[in-house]
């Protein structure tokens, strides 16, 4: 840390918001992910689409806590650390709420009455990929955290891949079982939008990753 940024540090009063912002963002995508999991879990119709609505809401959370860091940084001239790594990293974790909430929707838009083999374990996956986020997303107040973010975000780069791996094996088994092209379709897709939530995840990681080793 450069002693300009150790200055800013100690003097700016509203710093403490920026990084709530990003808190907050992280926390959208690990409810979200939760909620997902919960979803992979029950059965009936109805009471997927009550997770859906309620995975959807978590998803507005993350939307606020961009568009409050947006108004932030338009209202305050000395930031923490670099305006644009601050926008990038509440984007990043943003967009994995975004991705998570898509998937879920696949339920209303394709009227799917069944979810494929995988779900609960691309679920699992997930849930601790974003579990993970938000623990470095809290230690971005303190450099003195930074070598555990970066461990906690290598620790999602090994879920990704784990991800990748439930994914192929599935998708291989939904195309060598599954004789409802329709079905197939819509299943595919949906284990196709879980896997993009995880990379989704990996791309955050990396930013705070990135964050970390520029401003420790």
């Amino acid at each position: 840390m450069s002693f300009l940024q150790g200055l800013i540090r100690v003097f700016l009063p509203n710093e403490v918001n920026f990084f709530r912002y990003i808190e907050d963002a992280a926390a959208a995508a690990d409810q979200a992910a939760r909620l997902f999991r919960e979803l992979a879990h029950i059965e009936g119709r109805d009471a997927r689409l009550v997770l859906v609505e309620r995975i959807r809401e978590a998803e507005h959370m993350g939307d606020k806590a961009k568009k409050e860091m947006a108004d932030a940084l338009d209202a305050t001239f000395v930031t923490p650390i670099d305006r644009e790594d601050l926008f990038h990293l509440v984007g990043s974790l943003e967009s994995v709420s975004d991705f998570i909430s898509a998937t879920s929707n696949h339920l209303t838009v394709h009227q799917m009455d069944s979810l494929p083999d995988g779900t609960r374990e691309l679920a699992a996956v997930l849930c601790k990929a974003t579990q993970s986020l938000a623990e470095a997303a809290g230690m971005l107040r303190t450099p003195e955290h930074y070598d555990r973010a970066r461990a906690l975000c290598q620790s999602v780069h090994y879920l990704e891949h784990e991800g990748d791996v439930i994914f192929r094996l599935r998708l291989g088994d939904l195309f060598a079982n599954q004789k409802d092209a329709i079905q197939l379709i819509k299943h595919k897709e949906f284990l196709e939008g879980l896997e993009d939530s995880i990379d989704r995840c990996a791309g955050a990681a990396t930013v705070i990753e990135a964050t970390c080793i520029k401003h420790a």
